[in-house]
Order: C-alpha cells, then sequence, then structure tokens
C-alpha cells in the first residue's frame, strides 16, 4: 500500500513538472531583466537617449541604416519556446486585424501578422505608460500580477529580434521574403535610440530620414522619391496627404515571394471562367497540376481546403467556399482553432487542380484599421508617445504596412508519381477564395489573404 501511495505521489509530481514545463505566460518569456511593476500615473520619465537624423536630400546615399539582428543560431537554446508563443500570439492578433480590414476593402485583401505585430512592438518602445499598458493588452503581453494602475513593462527588442527569426524561418533558396522600414522625422523634432533601433531588429533594411514638413507638396514629392530609389523602382507613391504639422511617417514594407511546390503544367494552362460575384465573371489563365496534395473538404464549413507547399519550410492554405456560400461566411468563423482544425483533417489524395495566377501588392494603414476596431487609444488621437522623442506633443501621423506576394507561375520540378494512382478528384478554383502563407516550423502566419479577382 506504501509503494503504490509513493506511485501515486510520483505521477502527479511528474505531471506537475511536465505542465509546469509546457505552458509558460508570454509575459515571462519576454519580461525586461530585473522587472519590476511602474504606476502608471507616474510623471517623472529616464532621460531619453536620441539618435542623429539624416536629412533627406536629392541624391541621398543609398545605404540603409547598420543592422545590428543576431542571427537565429545566436539563440537557439531558447528559440523553439520563444518562436511557438509568439507565433500563437502574432496569429491571434493578425486574424483579429484582418477582420476588421477587410470591411475596407472592396476587392482583394493582403495582411502580414508577423509583420503588423512588429510594427505595434516597434511603437510600444516610444509609448508613455498608460498606451504602453493599452499595447501590451492587445498584444497579449501583460503580466497577469498587474494591477490597472501599474505595468510591467516587456522586452521590446527581444520580441522584435523573435519575430525576425521567424520571418528568417521561412527564408530559403526556394522563396523569398524581405522587410525593409521607412522612418521619416520632421526636420523640427527627434528621434528615441530606442526605436531607431527597434526599426533594425524588425527588419533587413531600414532607413530613417529628416524631412521639412512644412512643404507637404514638396515632401511627399522628396520621400516618395527616396523610397522608389531605395526599392529599386519597386515601390511607387506610398505616402499621400501629408500634412505640414507631421511628426512622424512610419511604413513597413514586406514582400513575400513564393513558388509552388508541384510545377504547374504550362500545356494545360487556359483561360476559363473566374466569378467575381454570382451574376460576374472575367477570363484568367488557371494553372492545372494533377498530383497528391493533403486536402479536406469541410462540409459542415461549407468549403474546401488544399495545403499547397511552396518550399520545404513554408505552405500556402487555400480556402474555397463551395459552390453557393459566400466568402464571408467562411471568413466570419475564422480562428486560429479553425485553422488548426483543419490542418488537423488533411488527408493526402490525388487532385487535379486548377488555380488561377495572381498577386496582390496593398498598402493598409494601420491607425485607420484600429480606428475602425474603435482602438484610437493604440495609435490615433488617443495615444500618446512621449517616449519617441524629446519634442512636445509629438504625434504619429501614418503607419503604412505595404505587403506584396508575388508566386511564380511554374514552380519546381513536378516529382510526383501518379501513374496508377486511380481517378483524380477535380478542384477548380473559380471564385473568391482564401488562403494563408504558414512558416512551417513554427505554424506562424506570415501573410493572410483573399482573392475576390486575380487580375487587379
Amino acid at each position: 500500500m506504501h509503494k503504490l501511495l509513493s506511485y501515486f505521489i510520483l505521477i502527479i509530481w511528474l505531471s506537475s513538472v511536465v505542465t509546469n514545463r509546457v505552458y509558460v505566460h508570454p509575459f515571462g518569456l519576454f519580461a525586461l531583466d530585473n522587472v519590476s511593476c511602474e504606476t502608471v500615473e507616474a510623471q517623472v520619465e529616464k532621460p531619453l537617449k536620441t539618435v542623429e537624423l539624416i536629412h533627406i536630400e536629392p541624391q541621398d546615399s543609398i545605404e540603409p541604416d547598420i543592422h545590428t539582428q543576431k542571427g537565429v543560431e545566436s539563440r537557439k537554446q531558447s528559440i523553439t519556446q520563444h518562436i511557438s508563443v509568439l507565433a500563437s500570439l502574432q496569429n491571434s492578433l493578425g486574424l483579429r486585424l484582418y477582420q476588421a480590414l477587410k470591411k475596407q476593402k472592396t476587392t482583394n485583401t493582403l495582411f502580414s501578422p508577423v509583420n503588423t505585430f512588429g510594427t505595434l512592438v516597434n511603437f510600444y518602445l516610444g509609448a508613455s505608460k498608460h498606451t504602453a499598458k493599452n499595447l501590451q493588452q492587445f498584444l497579449g503581453l501583460v503580466k497577469e500580477t498587474d494591477s490597472e494602475k501599474c505595468v510591467s513593462l516587456f522586452d521590446g527588442h527581444k520580441v522584435l529580434q523573435t519575430l525576425h527569426d521567424i520571418s528568417s524561418l521561412a527564408k530559403g533558396t526556394e522563396d523569398e521574403l524581405r522587410t525593409v522600414t521607412w522612418t521619416f522625422v520632421s526636420r523640427k523634432a527627434d528621434l528615441s535610440e530606442d526605436f531607431a533601433l527597434g526599426t533594425q531588429d524588425l527588419s533587413d533594411a531600414s532607413y530613417i530620414r529628416a524631412v521639412d514638413f512644412s512643404k507637404p507638396q514638396e515632401a511627399e514629392a522628396r520621400v516618395n522619391s527616396f523610397i522608389q530609389t531605395m526599392s529599386s523602382g519597386k515601390i511607387k507613391h506610398l505616402f499621400k496627404d501629408i500634412r505640414p504639422s507631421s511628426d512622424l511617417l512610419f511604413a513597413s514594407s514586406i514582400h513575400f515571394k513564393g513558388n509552388w511546390g508541384n510545377a504547374f503544367q504550362p500545356e494545360v494552362t487556359s483561360l476559363q471562367e473566374f466569378w467575381v460575384d454570382e451574376k460576374t465573371s472575367i477570363k484568367v489563365p488557371l494553372m492545372t497540376h494533377t498530383g497528391n496534395y493533403n486536402y479536406l473538404n469541410d462540409k459542415g464549413g461549407k468549403c474546401a481546403v488544399v495545403k499547397l507547399p511552396l518550399s520545404k519550410k513554408t505552405y500556402m492554405l487555400l480556402v474555397l467556399p463551395h459552390e453557393g456560400t459566400h466568402l464571408d461566411h467562411i471568413e466570419a468563423k475564422l480562428s486560429t482553432t479553425l485553422i488548426s482544425t483543419w490542418h488537423q483533417h488533411l488527408k493526402e489524395g490525388l487532385l487535379k487542380l486548377s488555380v488561377p495566377k495572381f498577386s496582390i501588392d496593398t498598402v493598409n494603414d494601420l491607425k485607420v484599421t484600429l480606428s475602425h476596431m474603435k482602438l484610437p487609444d493604440l495609435l490615433g488621437r488617443g495615444a500618446s508617445f512621449q517616449r519617441l522623442s524629446t519634442k512636445e506633443n509629438f504625434t504619429v501621423d501614418q503607419v503604412l504596412n505595404k505587403v506584396t506576394l508575388e508566386m511564380s507561375g511554374d514552380g519546381s520540378e513536378d516529382l510526383d508519381r501518379t501513374q496508377n494512382a486511380g481517378p483524380a478528384l477535380k478542384l477548380t478554383v473559380n471564385r473568391p477564395f482564401l488562403f494563408t502563407i504558414v512558416e512551417g516550423n513554427s505554424d506562424a502566419i506570415l501573410l493572410l489573404g483573399r482573392v475576390t479577382n486575380p487580375t487587379q
């Protein structure tokens, strides 16, 4: 009896140990060293370190700011836990923001959870304590024991470096993923060193320049010309309606160039109808490939789900509503749990898959999106960024996220063995669909979008 009792005690103890290892509160992973609760109402702030700004000139240097990001290998002992937790947080937040964003778009929508999460963390580095607390709650990085009058700060640089690690995991010879940040500050102001370093942590290349906004049309031309030059002509006319009272303009650009893991057959690519809505169709090139895919017919959810390999590290999860089902019906139920359920129930089978050729290039104003969500206290009129600059009443004017998805037409070599495999199930993507692009090791959603018209 004594041995049996000891055995059960041992089992309970082991279960407790395993449970403690599995769950770690996100704040605990990213807390500042020697973190302590700071009073939100406190008026005393630490002296602000600022950086010397380079004035934007017609003949500007093309060199970005020095990048200080440490490589993935340098943190390999803790990277799995940090990335896993942060991927979950950014996925959940990304789906919330996507629901608000798609309401603003009438056609194609494209959104990057990893990039947007990083943008908010970057501004957290310059936020006053009230705004910092609001941002922490929105990001899911609040210490559970904090009270309403107290905030324990997390290490924004550690979060940004981990997000960069997620992006780095997706990079390889098959796919290209590149993030660039652009920060333009009024000549009448300065910029905090913390924020400047954050832009480097987040991106592959960052540019910070001082601009005279007193002549807004001239400033707009100069800023956009600078971006166009630094992006080798790929990004044009990014900022519009610049105001003379602007203190800061910020943009983050993420470009994903993917390659289909299974080669589509050029000889069977043909113009076919794509139904933009129930009454309107257009002719678009549909690429076809017959091979083995992981596939699910979700009868209850009224949609078909297919996993399209892009490389050894990334894949696209494409969701096609059943005929007669509107895409909004699928998106209204979209959640991390639903996506996980789809993924768990995928079964391999032979498909004759036809997909339209498409690429998407969008610009989203994060301030506008948060305003539509009735959250102006994060970046809008209710937010305070006293830690961004020593200039009084420093305001953030525009916060843009530019997202580009470019898919290669043909893909890699077709290695599927389809001989004697029996008849293939036909799936034709000829109506609006939803997709996610996922980094397979962490399950982090890199891009999330909808295609309602492949020609736009």
